[in-house]
């Protein structure tokens, strides 16, 4: 019988998953692991500055490829690092593969105090417990016996739950021989469906519909993470009803579309939009993700007796729920079974212009303003981030053209995600290029105080020749904390950096740095920026240095604070915070 190392045995599986690049950071009970990533044609080892970054730059990657990222730390400190990334992940329903390099069974047996351990009769596995509530499964190998059928078990659970997944290898279990044959076995990552139950769900939505006046469909980020938004786009094409989204699904379908309204995010949407959905006499809510962000601060409305709800694995129609019907399979149902005869045609609501700020005529660069103008610098097939921040509720604004990926962790909201998941996105974009997709840029936009915390992955970014475009928000300091409280507090204050040392520290040659950083203090030298051909069409790393006002924030950004209540108007009002008095509109 042909064997092969139980370590070659993970990586071929992985790769096998649709993974081509390993992320992560080696440490000495992951060395002899990593070995075998060399051994796996196609795969390549990427490693990052440390173990968090490597977490965020994986679900970067996950996210743009549709499928799976992995990333590999060391016993205790490495994997305990990771975990806040991992959170995030496990939040916003992310695939992300964590292998954990694990002492030897013995110095587990044994309880030794081997280096990364705690105390005196350590327990070599806490590190394993503490990652227990960030995870749908873990692979705790203890043997190669059932090792391969263990970590299929463990990856299947990854694709059908769209959540983490640990894996943890023991050193001494690396080069322990498992037979080759496990290989061949087809990886299920397909969820196991009752056609019936999809069909009695389908039915009961179809039903519903074809009963309604005047229905709309609203499409929120869950669509994406369960890779159904190819069936969404062909669904809504078939409806042709009015389209609405959410800040975190914002993008899944073309904003240009001709039935797409906006986006609907209770007190902080656009004019005329509430007033325009809460008029459907039946709302189909896709892929919802209802966290405060995402609902603007709860006021987004969808009131159930008028609501059918397409979740994750589950349905529920006007009250009525059906068990056992994942999202992929009932869309494609719905594709299946729909006349387009039968849904109710519906007139468009036409929406009032957006109010003109005050400040629209200022020389200075203000949020009213940079976020439309950057609508018509973005290209189809971009890859757009809007760090947590004012990036976050401010790109809302910005009209996308067709294929644009838009990430934002707008529900775990961990400041300093957006730049090592820029990474990991332009790591996944070479996978995607070497499939035949077309390959647009990455615009990163992100905040001077968010940038600071994981700054070293633009290191990476020169050493792996990536190309992203970065645009550094600096607003002295933690805008969206001096929105929320404490807007003069010194808390609210960072160090500041010189960006113009950015690149060259990174040892990018001073010519080509020199040529790559740009600083705009006005509108005018922004525009002349937008303009340059190494940053619409780069080569390499590009940094665009923003200055703005620390007291400046996005209307969307304003309004969400101020569903807080009277007192939080107060306070941003007396900071000198402009706070938009929205009334509803109708549509």
């Amino acid at each position: 019988m042909t064997t092969i190392p139980l370590g070659r045995f993970l990586w071929e599986r992985i790769h096998q998953c649709g993974i081509d690049h390993i992320f992560g950071v080696p440490g000495d009970f992951n060395l002899t692991l990593l070995d075998h990533v060399y051994d796996v044609e196609g795969l390549e080892w990427v490693g990052n500055t440390n173990e968090l970054n490597a977490a965020y730059a994986t679900d970067g990657y996950a996210r743009t490829t549709g499928g799976a990222g992995c990333f590999v730390t060391t016993h205790g400190v490495g994997e305990l690092s990771a975990l806040n990334g991992v959170a995030g992940s496990m939040t916003e329903q992310v695939k992300s593969i964590h292998v954990v390099g694990q002492t030897s069974r013995k110095m587990q047996q044994n309880r030794m105090m081997i280096h990364h351990s705690i105390g005196f009769s350590p327990d070599h596995q806490v590190f394993n417990h503490a990652s227990k509530a960030f995870r749908c499964a873990a692979a705790e190998l203890q043997s190669e016996d059932g090792a391969t059928e263990e970590i299929d078990r463990v990856l299947r659970e990854c694709f059908l739950k769209s959540r983490p997944v640990y894996i943890f290898l023991p050193i001494d279990l690396v080069d322990k021989h498992v037979p080759a044959e496990a290989l061949k076995k087809p990886l299920d990552l397909e969820p196991v469906v009752d056609a019936k139950k999809v069909e009695e769900a389908a039915t009961a939505v179809l039903e519903a519909l074809y009963a309604s006046k005047h229905p709309s469909i609203f499409v929120d980020c869950l669509v994406q993470r369960y890779q159904a938004d190819t069936e969404m786009r062909e669904l809504v094409d078939k409806l042709a009803i009015p389209i609405y989204t959410s800040n975190m699904g914002k993008g899944i379908v073309d904003e240009n579309h001709p039935n797409y309204v906006g986006l609907y995010n209770g007190m902080p949407s656009g004019p005329g939009v509430e007033a325009a959905y809460l008029r459907s006499d039946l709302h189909l809510v896709v892929g919802n993700l209802p966290s405060d962000t995402n609902k603007g601060g709860f006021t987004r409305k969808s009131p159930a007796e008028k609501t059918v709800a397409i979740d994750a694995d589950s349905v529920n129609v006007q009250g009525k729920t059906y068990t056992e019907a994942p999202i992929k399979a009932v869309l494609r149902q719905l594709l299946h079974k729909l006349l387009p005869e039968k849904v109710p045609k519906v007139e468009l609501p036409e929406l009032p212009n957006r109010i003109q700020e005050d400040d629209h005529d200022s020389k200075l660069i203000t949020q009213s303003w940079i976020w439309h103008r950057l609508a018509t610098f973005l290209q189809p097939h971009d890859v757009v981030f809007g760090e947590t921040g004012t990036a976050a509720f401010g790109i809302p604004d910005t009209t996308f053209p067709p294929h644009t990926q838009w990430i934002t962790q707008t529900y775990y909201g961990s400041i300093g995600y957006a730049t090592p998941a820029a990474f990991g996105v332009e790591m996944a974009l070479t996978r995607n290029a070497a499939q035949g997709e077309p390959r647009g840029r990455t615009v990163l936009v992100t905040g001077d105080g968010s940038l600071m915390l994981t700054v070293q992955e633009v290191g990476n970014m020169v050493k792996q020749g990536c190309k992203p475009i970065i645009f550094v928000i600096n607003n002295a300091g933690y805008t969206i904390e001096r929105v929320i409280h404490g807007a003069k507090q010194s808390y609210n204050d960072i160090v500041p950096f010189d960006y113009r040392h950015m690149l060259p520290f990174f040892n990018m040659p001073a010519e080509e740095a020199e040529r790559n950083f740009h600083r705009a203090e006005n509108k005018e030298e922004l525009e002349g920026i937008l303009g340059l051909e190494g940053v619409r069409c780069p080569t390499q790393v590009q940094v665009v240095e923003v200055m703005m006002e620390a007291m400046d924030v996005p209307w969307r950004l304003a309004t969400q604070i101020a569903t807080r209540g009277p007192e939080a108007v107060k306070e941003m009002e007396e900071a000198g915070f402009k706070v938009r008095q929205l009334q509803k509109v109708e549509g």
